[in-house]
This record gives structure tokens, sequence and C-alpha cells, in this order.
């Protein structure tokens, strides 16, 4: 699809698309309040500033609205976002605009959450009971974040306390014995703050296919502690700390070769963050941090019928990081922010020879240029230097032009890159059950050559001394928006993007084994591309009714694949007649996992007279390539695809004394939805029930 006919389509989206992701209207005591565009984010551009401002397209989640839809855990609220799709690749992850769970960088104000064991970051790690908001920026962000924002940033906010004490009790219980509770309590005085967050998220497990006598999901019990403290020493110096601790148990039973196998799998992770802020006057702003973050998991397998170990694995991660950003506000239109870094990283696991480290420095800086009060312009880079991959300078430009107090134009082009991380360097892996092996780029040649000394290689199909060294991915993206509210009660958003990939790295088969089975190891593909159209719309039909929803239009390819079905070089067998026949380009899926179509609505809806509140959703995947079943390498044949799909979720809820206590029920997945040999995070219809009083004085 060229630029013309995204943009034609873009256009011809907004007519039909409703959802509220750039603007959220919510509830206002007992009426639907709207002033969105005023909100201060701080994600996009690491400093203060109004969403009307933002040259980017971001979203907000306020607290209110997961409230609101009676949400506990992050996967839950992201599933509902336009442009946004849950994967379930080595755990539950969000893709964006295309691109893998990998790509996108989480993080909880403003500092990665590490522990991404296969390079997915497991979401529901994460609670949504103590945050403030979540903001979402598409697109790279390497430029003010470094690796791993290739995608875009996902940042969770937690709360500011109010002056005085507050504080809150929570619990949902429901489908499957899952179970949340949760206790927030906070103080607050002219110079001095604290707040602590408990909580407690379990579940019996479940299992899509009861037939096997296992469960597709094992019991767990999980626990969140985070603690955020803060002192004024003075008008112009702050010292804010915050710890957050999360560990879960979970009983692993499944069985290997007919065989019952059990144990007990652990997880958990810490972080340490202590921040110094210091106003030297108002022109000039700086802040010291520092951050720390472990991530453990322990696993011991053992069979049961004669307790034999069977399979004990561990994972040790570490991540330290030092940063100074200093706020130097040049005159009232013209903000330069600038900082300085390093980092060290360590890992140890199972699959890893010996302990792994990484050391990287940095340095940033952004110039935020706002002319005539309609013309706002952003510039700026980062430049990383590793001590594995060659040094990494990422570029950033964007800018915005209100034509007036209805319309805004958007765009913005810029530079993402992707380290290689531990596992693509060190991985040794062999599968002790399926007889194959997965080795990182750095010690392929050494563990081959073992390999072929103890006579395992049969067949050797790329010599590891032709692999050129492993690059870091890079990309260029480019984004061109409009931000539109032509009545009061109605605003609409329309995003095309495109998003060209450089050394994409993947997995390859290096060498056949005796057994038949395959050496893996990684190198960087020549090139990939994601474009489309992302839309969506937000309209009040009155003080007390809202709907909203979205809609999104993508296209994902391999260059060097879709250069050979565009040139009649793919074949693939005729299902009737048994020939070979050249691939059509209609009938090329692009890369795995990437849905053409996603879709969304929504409606919310508050009973002034009773208090009660009701939230209805809608949530469509289209269909997207999983596998390829006739050999040839690429995604064309219908059977190749798992079938779209749609969600339908709810919640009514109501308060009582003075709103401090709220009674809420939930449903999610409300037509009880299940795909069991693809799609292994839909356990189907999930109902809740939920209590919560909180109170400040």
């Amino acid at each position: 699809m060229n630029s013309a006919s995204l943009y034609i389509l873009s256009l011809s989206l907004i007519s039909i698309s409703l959802h509220a992701q750039q603007a959220n209207i919510i509830f206002e005591g007992d009426t639907l309040g709207s002033n969105p565009l005023q909100e201060v984010v701080v994600t996009a551009t690491r400093t203060d500033k109004k969403i009307e401002e933002l040259p980017i397209p971001i979203t907000t989640i306020t607290s209110k609205e997961i409230k609101d839809r009676g949400m506990v855990r992050l996967n839950e609220i992201l599933a509902e976002q336009t442009g946004l799709a849950l994967v379930g690749d080595h755990g539950t992850g969000v893709q964006m605009q295309g691109f893998d769970a990998q790509y996108t960088m989480i993080l909880i104000d403003g500092e990665p959450v590490i522990g991404r064991t296969s390079g997915t970051l497991e979401l529901p790690r994460i609670t949504m009971s103590n945050i403030d908001r979540i903001e979402i920026v598409k697109g790279p962000s390497s430029s003010l974040y470094g690796s791993e924002a290739m995608a875009g940033v996902i940042n969770i906010i937690t709360k500011t306390p109010k002056k005085g004490l507050s504080g809150e009790l929570s619990t949902r219980y429901g489908t499957n014995e899952s179970a949340d509770v949760s206790i927030d309590a906070a103080f607050r005085t002219d110079k001095f703050s604290f707040s602590g967050f408990v909580n407690r998220f379990s579940n019996g497990g479940y299992s899509l296919m009861p037939e096997t006598g296992f469960q597709t999901v094992a019991p767990f019990a999980a626990y969140t502690i985070t603690g955020k403290t803060g002192y004024q020493f003075s008008e112009k110096t702050d010292l804010n700390v915050s710890l957050r601790y999360y560990d879960n148990s979970q009983d692993d039973r499944y069985a290997v070769e007919s065989r019952a196998v059990s144990g007990v799998g652990l997880q958990r992770d810490f972080s340490f963050f202590p921040s110094l802020t210091h106003r030297f006057s108002d022109a000039h702003t700086s802040m010291l941090r520092f951050y720390r973050a472990t991530y453990k998991t322990e696993s011991s397998i053992s069979y049961e019928d004669t307790e034999e170990l069977y399979d004990e694995t561990f994972f040790d991660q570490g991540f330290t990081r030092g940063e100074i950003q200093h706020d130097y506000t040049m005159r009232s239109n013209l903000v330069l922010t600038s900082g300085l870094g390093a980092q060290y990283e360590t890992v140890e696991a199972t699959r890893y020879d010996d302990k792994k480290s990484f050391n990287s420095g940095y340095a940033y800086a952004q110039l935020d240029w706002k002319l005539l009060d309609r013309f706002n312009i952003i510039a700026g880079g980062r430049y990383d230097m590793h001590n594995v991959y060659k040094s990494q300078f990422s570029p950033k430009l964007a800018a915005s032009y209100r034509l007036n107090k209805k319309i805004t134009f958007l765009a913005s082009a810029s530079r993402g890159y992707k380290a290689p991380d531990f596992r693509q360097l060190y991985l040794n892996f062999s599968n002790a059950v399926a007889g194959y092996s997965v080795f990182g780029y750095e010690d392929l040649q050494e563990n081959l050559q073992r390999l072929q000394d103890e006579g395992q290689i049969s067949e050797v199909l790329i010599d590891p001394s032709t692999l050129s060294k492993l690059n870091a991915e890079s990309s260029w993206a480019y984004n061109i928006g409009v931000r539109m509210r032509p009545v009061d009660n109605l605003i609409a958003n329309v995003n095309i993007f495109r998003n060209d990939v450089d050394n994409l790295i993947s997995t390859a088969s290096i060498a056949i084994k005796t057994n038949g089975q395959s050496v893996f190891s990684y190198f960087n593909r020549n090139a990939v591309f994601t474009q489309g159209t992302e839309a969506d719309l937000t309209y009040l039909l009155s003080n007390t009714l809202e709907i909203g929803g979205g809609i999104q239009y993508l296209e994902a390819k391999d260059v060097d694949e879709w250069n050979m079905v565009k040139e009649g070089r793919a074949y693939t067998r005729d299902p009737e007649t048994s020939q070979t026949v050249a691939v059509k380009r209609s009938e090329y899926g692009g890369l795995l996992s990437r849905s053409k179509y996603m879709a969304n609505a929504r409606i919310s809806y508050l009973e002034t007279r009773s208090g009660i509140r009701l939230s209805l959703r809608w949530n469509y995947r289209g269909r997207y390539g999983i596998r390829d079943v006739d050999g040839n390498g690429i995604i064309n044949l219908d059977s190749e695809y798992v079938k779209g799909y749609s969600l339908f979720n709810g919640s009514i809820s109501k308060s009582f004394l003075n709103n401090n206590l709220r009674l809420q029920f939930t449903a999610d997945n409300m037509l009880g939805f299940t795909n069991e040999e693809y799609i292994s995070y839909l356990p189907g219809r999930l109902l809740y029930a939920g209590l919560s009083y909180s109170f400040s004085k």
C-alpha cells in the first residue's frame, strides 16, 4: 500500500472509528467532563507537556477509567487500546505498530521493568491498583530511552499522595478462584510524603483441554509490595525514593513422554529508585537518578512416579543505571533537555555458560521550541556506546501545527534501535526431550565444533564463519496524523505510520543433528517494514452517555519475501490439482502473528439518580499467520492462519457513602471464546465481583 492509498484510507476511517485513545473523557461526579487535551504528560519528552501541544501520537489512560472498567492487571487494560494486540509468546506481551512485544519498552515511573527471559515481558506481573495513569507513546523512542523502545514506550506512573491521610482497600474474586486484594495507604504534609501498597494476586489455574488431565495455566500466588517517599528540603530541592518488590510462586504440573512431572516455579523482582531534583533558578533544573533492579526465576521439576529430577533451571538478571538530566528554559517558548548516564547489566542462567555482562553509556539532548503559539518543533537525539555492538545514534524530529482551535496536524521522523540481548548472543540450550539445540551468535562456532567432535552433527547447512557479526536492529519511522475536535463533545485522531527496519534478528537452522533435529542460531535479516493507519474517536452524546471506538489497518512484510512474491519466485502446491503454482500477491500474509485489521468500540453510561455506572466494550482481532504448512517459508494458505475473533467485556458498578464505597461486577470475554491450540492466555468467560473502600482526611 503506497502513501496515497494510506492517506485515503485514513480519511475514510474517521467516519467509522470509535474510541477514546489519545483523549479520555471521564466521569466527573454525576456527569461526564471533557478537558482531556489539557492533560499533562511526561513520557514523550521527559518534561511536563500538555497533550494538545505534543507533535507525536500518545495515549493516556487514567486510573479512573481503569477502575470504571473493573481492571486490575496491565494486560487487561492494554488489550482494549487501539493499535495494541496481546501476544502469547513466552508470556503475555503487547504488539505495537506491527512490532513484536520485545520491541516495546515498559517503564514504571520512567524506569525500565526488567525480566525478559525470552524477549517478552510478562504484563500480568504489573498491578493497576496503585497507579495514577498510563502513558503510551507509539513509534520509536530510542532518542530518549535507548534500546527496547524501537516500537514505543508504555510508562506506568504511580500515584502521588494527596495532602493529609488517604487510603484504599479493594478486592476482586471470580472465575478460576482468581483473587486480587490490595491495600493502599498514603500520608502527605507540606514537606514530607509517604505511600505504601500491598497486593496479593492468585489464581487456581485453568485447562483449555481438560481431557489431558493437566492445566494449561498452573495455579499461582503473587505478591507486590511498593513504597514511595519524598522530602522537600527547600523550595528548590526535593528527594524521592521508590521501592518495588514482586514475588510469584507457581505450582507447575504437565506431561513429558506420557509421564507426569511437577514442581514449583519461583519468580522475584526488586527495584530501588532514588532521585534528587534541584531547581537552581527558574531557567535551570537538574535531576540526579539512580536505578537498581534485579529479576530472578527458579524452577525444579521432578517425575511424580520416581521423584527423579527432570529439569532444574534458574535465571538471574541485574540492572544498574545512573543518570543526570538538566532542563534549561532558554526562553518561555524554548526548552533544552539534556542528560547522560551509564548502565551495567548482568545475567546468570542455566542456559548460559557463565555470568554475562553488558556495559554501556549514553547521552541525549532535545530541543522543544514553540513558535507563535501554533507551531511546535521537537528535535533531539541520543548516542549510545556499548561494549559488544557498535555505537548507535538515534535522532528524532517532530512538529505540530495548530490550524485552528479544532484541528492540529502532527508529523515526526525518528530512528529506533534494539541491541542484541543476552539470549541472542550467548544462549547455550539443548532440549533433552525434542533434541534440538539453540546457541547464541558469540558461542555458535565453538558449540557447533563440540557437537561435531562428539559425532552429533550429520550436516552443516551454514558455515558459522560466513555469518556476519550480529548487529543491533535499527529502524526509520514516519508518523503523520491529525488531532481534531470539530465540536466540544467530539474528539477524533488519525495517525499514518511507516517503519523500515534493518538487521532484524531472526533464527535459522545452522546444522542438522544425527537425531534429525536442528541446531539453531541467530542472524540479521535484510529488511522488513510495517505500515498502516490508526483512527479513533470519542463522542459525548450527553452528560451521562459516551461512545467511542477505534480501528487499525496494518501491513507487516519481509522485504525479501515480498520481492519474491512480486517477481513470481515464491511457489506453493495447489490443493486441488497438486500442481506447483506461483503465490499471488493477494495471498502473501506477511510476518507471523500480525493482524491486518483490528477494531474496538465501547459505550459508557452513568445513571445519575441511582449512581450506577455501566461500561460495555467490544474488541476484534482479525486473522493472523501462525505457521508454514506448505514449507515454502512464507504465509500464503488459509490453513496457515488463526481465525479472527471478537471479545465482549463489560462492567457495572454502584457507589455508596459519598462515593467512598464501590461495588462492582465485571465480565470479560462474555461469549466464552477460546482457542486451545494457539491462544493459551484466553481462558474463556471470566466473571468477577469486586468491592473497594477509599478514604481521605
